[in-house]
């Protein structure tokens, strides 16, 4: 699986930009001049097409793997670099293959996953682009270079950062900092642990009203100084530049850092229009794809993939009561799917609509290891996303006629309303197949509700008996009938001794007039108890 770049790039501008934060350099020379033509992630059990110039990720490499025969390979195949996850062992065998074969070899760091090394390589050498859905290059180019110039010019590392505390570039040079900056650049995002915490001290009011640098002793527990400066343009402040510091500026580094912050907001602004074209495009493109049809087919061919078997990810936020940082959230989450996407399924689309985020994924092969890639990427970004709102995400099954995107659409919406409704599991993820019956009991309680069906008999009678006595015989029956019968172990999910459930359930045949040993009278019970319930809730009680 590979991912193309837009325009020459080279090993150069992918040192000068992760620098040691990510990446070190343990075998090979940095080859500042190596053009990078593709990213590559290895599967030693599906082994890529390897093109001269690729930059190959070493996913499938373990510590104790023969790094010495990779290199050989990829060297045969004249890659430009390998990234392994550190520790990396370096014996002379792979020091002389590296040299002879020029092929780098970095070590990443720990606690970085491969799809945040892929993200951050999108942004930095800038991955996928195309007419159909990026940000402007020169743009982003222009940030990276004005975070680099600013970090020389105050002496400490540099990230530029928009008001949602998303980081849009940094300097090369994060050594010396401390965790949460760390953090922030593995990331993208400053953890909303610690921006909460400037929040609450008032320290972003004090930045944007402020029109010089604002020296920050310690504007979070565990962290260095900052000094922080205002981006501004036509009198909207489009975010802030951070630098980590030992001590106040000088009176010329101050200045300088005012100046800067100038042109950092021009460059911001240049992306922002872009961008703001982008997502339009996007958003009118993505919601003809799910539409399905004959809309579907048009839509594809402009991205090249209608002949491609495809599935559809639908995330969104849990309930809250903040609606208005629900709304920031899900535009947060929308930018952030499209940037883990690019690297890992290149020609994949999303975009925001309504209160959920749409990513349309097609694929070269449709086979259960690629639609496991696609629900791995989505398990992992779910975890990842740092935002206060809690997001969840449904996997619709692959439709091999990319005209019926709108039935992956329908089965990735039903898989998230599954995975919403299941408050007391911790599961934020699910495909389609593996919740069909859950989809379908939240359909039938939809078709109740909607035709005002209400039901009359034993339930209801039982219903009034608790109601009026203080009794749980609705409960008892409920435990019975899920436990298929098993007095004593029902009788354990209650908390009450099996002879005491056993009497219970003589009082519901007695007041409700059910016949218990009827098969279809258990069934019908246990439907009603799980549409009463909730279809995913019922069987989840503690």
């Amino acid at each position: 699986m590979s991912a193309p770049f837009s325009q020459e790039t080279d090993l150069g501008r992918l040192t000068e930009r992760l620098g040691s934060t990510l990446l070190t350099l343990v075998a090979g020379e940095a080859q500042s001049t190596r053009t990078i033509s593709t990213v590559v992630l290895l599967d030693p059990l599906d082994p890529p097409d390897v093109v001269p110039g690729a930059l190959v990720l070493g996913v499938g490499v373990g510590a104790d793997g023969d790094l010495e025969s990779l290199v050989e390979e990829l060297g045969e195949s004249r890659a430009a670099a390998l990234i392994v996850r550190e520790p990396v062992t370096i014996d002379p065998g792979v020091a002389e293959s590296a040299r002879r074969h020029q092929v780098s070899v970095f070590g990443l760091v720990r606690g970085a996953s491969w799809v945040q090394v892929a993200t951050l390589l999108a942004g930095a050498l800038n991955i996928g682009t195309d007419e159909h859905g990026s940000a402007d290059v020169d743009s982003g180019r222009d940030l990276f270079t004005l975070a680099n110039a600013l970090s020389a010019l105050l002496g400490a590392p540099v990230t530029i950062e928009d008001r949602s505390s998303r980081v849009v570039a940094f300097s090369a040079d994060q050594a010396g900092t401390d965790e949460p900056r760390r953090l922030t650049i593995l990331g993208l995002q400053v953890p909303e642990l610690y921006s909460s915490i400037q929040r609450e001290r008032g320290v972003f009011r004090r930045i944007y009203q402020s029109d010089r640098p604002i020296y920050l002793e310690k504007p979070a527990p565990d962290t260095l100084p900052r000094v922080v400066m205002r981006v501004q343009a036509g009198g909207e402040v489009m975010g802030s530049i951070w630098a980590v510091v030992s001590e106040p500026l000088t009176p010329e580094r101050e200045q300088g850092m005012i100046e800067g912050a100038q042109v950092v907001a021009l460059a911001m602004l240049r992306a922002r229009v872009s961008a703001d074209a982008s997502q339009r495009l996007s958003e009118s493109i993505a919601s003809r794809l799910l539409e399905g049809g004959t809309s579907a087919r048009e839509a594809a061919q402009q991205l090249g993939i209608e002949s491609s078997p495809a599935c559809v990810i639908a995330i969104g936020p849990s309930s809250g009561p903040d609606e208005v940082r629900i709304a920031a959230d899900t535009q947060r989450a929308a930018s952030a799917l499209r940037m883990n996407l690019q690297p890992v399924f290149p020609r994949a689309i999303a975009a925001q609509l309504g209160g959920v985020v749409y990513a349309v994924v097609p694929f070269r092969t449709n086979d259960d290891r690629t639609m496991a890639a696609v629900e791995n990427l989505a398990s992992e970004f779910i975890a990842r996303l740092d935002t206060t709102s809690e997001f969840c995400a449904g996997l619709g099954d692959v439709v091999p006629d990319i005209g019926d995107l709108h039935l992956s659409r329908r089965d990735a919406d039903a898989a998230l309303r599954v995975v919403r409704s299941r408050s007391r599991s911790r599961e934020r993820v699910a495909r389609f197949a593996d919740v069909q019956l859950d989809a379908v009991m939240h359909r039938i309680s939809d078709s109740i509700k909607a035709d005002r069906i209400q039901f009359h008999g034993p339930l209801e009678t039982l219903r009034e008996y608790d109601h009026t006595h203080g009794a749980e015989l609705i409960s008892t029956l409920q435990s019975w009938l899920e436990h298929f019968g098993d007095v004593t172990a029902a009788a354990q999910a209650m908390h009450v001794h099996k002879n005491t459930l056993r009497y219970r359930l003589d009082r519901v045949a007695a007041i409700a007039g059910a016949d218990l040993s009827d098969p279809d009278v258990r069934f019908s019970l246990l439907l009603q108890l799980r549409l009463a319930t909730g279809p995913t809730e019922a069987h989840r009680r503690p």
